[in-house]
C-alpha cells in the first residue's frame, strides 16, 4: 500500500470515528482506500446527506488534532467474535447490539489468517491495515458525496450508505486535485458537445450515453469514418459487417450476460405477434394429435 493509500485508509477510520461520536448506533461494514480517495459503508437510520458533511468534518478535525496513535493489535478468533457480539468493533465502546457486519467479516476470515484490530483514541475497528502512525499524519481531507451500495455488492444483502471522501498529504495537493476536477468539468465532452451543437442526449426516450447526432456532429462522424477506412485499406485490412443484435447464447459465451445483464437491453418480445404464434402452435399441436390418432 502506498503512502497516499495509507493516508486515505486512515482517513476512512477517522470518518467512522466521527460518525460514531455523532450517531453511536451506526453499523459499519468496509472502509477501503480507492483510486481518488476513500469511502466507508454503513447502516444508519439517519440518512446522511451533504448537509451533514460540515458537522462530520468538524468531528474528524478534532480527531486529527488529537493526534491519536493508530495502534495495531493482534487478536484471537474467539476474542474477535466476542468483541463483535458485544458491539465493540467499529465503535467507541460495547453496545447493546452486535457489530453485525464486522461479525460476518470475522466469521469469513480464513482459519490460517491473522486477525488484527486498529485503535485510534476511543475507536476500535477490525482491520488488516496498514495505517499512518498517527491521526495527525492525515494532512488534508474533504468529504465529497454519498451513494448507496449493497453489502458485499450483493443485491440480496442490506443496502448501505456509502460516504465518500478524499485525503492528501497537505492542503496544497488537495487544492490542486479539486482545481483539476473543475478544469475537467469545463472540458467535459457532454458539455462541449451540446454547446457546439454536435449532438443531443435524450435520457427519457433514448438513454444516457446514446447521442443523437446533429448535422454538425454527423459531418464529424462521417469524416472520422472516412479516415478510418482509408487507414485500414492502406494497411491491407478488409471490412466485414455483422448484425447489431444476436441470440442470448452469444452473450453467455462471451461472458457479458452474467456480469452486465442489468445494464443490457432485455430480450426482444414481439407482443403484437404473440397471440398469432400461440394460435399457430395450438393448431399444430391439434393436427399432431389428429395425425397420431389416425395413424
Amino acid at each position: 500500500m502506498t503512502e497516499l493509500e495509507r493516508i486515505r485508509h486512515s482517513a476512512a477510520h477517522v470518518l467512522a470515528t466521527a460518525i460514531s461520536k455523532i450517531w453511536p448506533e451506526a453499523q459499519f461494514a468496509a472502509g477501503p482506500p480507492v483510486e481518488n480517495g476513500f469511502y466507508y459503508d454503513l447502516e444508519l437510520p439517519h440518512r446522511i446527506s451533504p448537509e451533514d458533511f460540515a458537522r462530520i468534518e468538524e468531528e474528524m478535525k478534532r480527531e486529527i488534532k488529537a493526534n491519536h496513535v493508530f495502534e495495531r493489535v493482534e487478536i484471537s478468533r474467539p476474542d474477535a467474535l466476542a468483541m463483535a457480539e458485544r458491539g465493540e468493533l467499529a465503535s467507541l465502546a460495547p453496545r447493546g447490539v452486535a457489530s453485525k457486519f464486522k461479525l460476518d467479516i470475522v466469521q469469513n476470515i480464513p482459519e490460517d489468517e491473522t486477525i488484527t484490530l486498529y485503535r485510534n483514541g476511543e475507536f476500535t475497528d477490525l482491520c488488516a491495515g496498514p495505517h499512518v502512525m498517527r491521526t495527525g499524519n492525515i494532512g488534508a481531507f474533504k468529504l465529497t458525496h454519498v451513494a448507496s451500495a449493497y453489502y458485499k455488492g450483493d443485491e440480496r444483502n442490506p443496502q448501505l450508505q456509502r460516504i465518500y471522501g478524499t485525503a492528501f498529504k497537505n492542503k496544497t495537493a488537495m487544492e490542486e486535485y479539486f482545481t483539476m476536477l473543475e478544469e475537467a468539468k469545463k472540458r467535459d465532452h457532454r458539455k462541449i458537445g451540446a454547446e457546439m451543437g454536435l449532438y443531443a442526449i435524450d435520457s427519457e426516450f433514448v438513454g444516457p450515453g446514446m447521442p443523437l447526432w446533429l448535422p454538425k456532429g454527423t459531418v464529424l462522424v462521417e469524416e472520422l469514418e472516412k479516415l478510418a477506412k482509408e487507414a485500414e485499406f492502406a494497411a491491407g485490412y478488409v471490412r466485414v459487417r455483422s448484425p447489431h443484435l444476436a441470440k442470448e447464447k452469444m452473450y453467455k459465451t462471451s461472458g457479458h450476460l452474467p456480469y452486465y445483464a442489468e445494464s443490457m437491453f432485455p430480450p426482444m418480445e414481439m407482443d403484437e405477434h404473440r397471440e398469432e404464434r400461440a394460435k399457430i402452435q395450438s393448431r399444430m399441436a391439434e393436427l399432431e394429435r389428429i395425425l397420431t390418432h389416425d395413424g
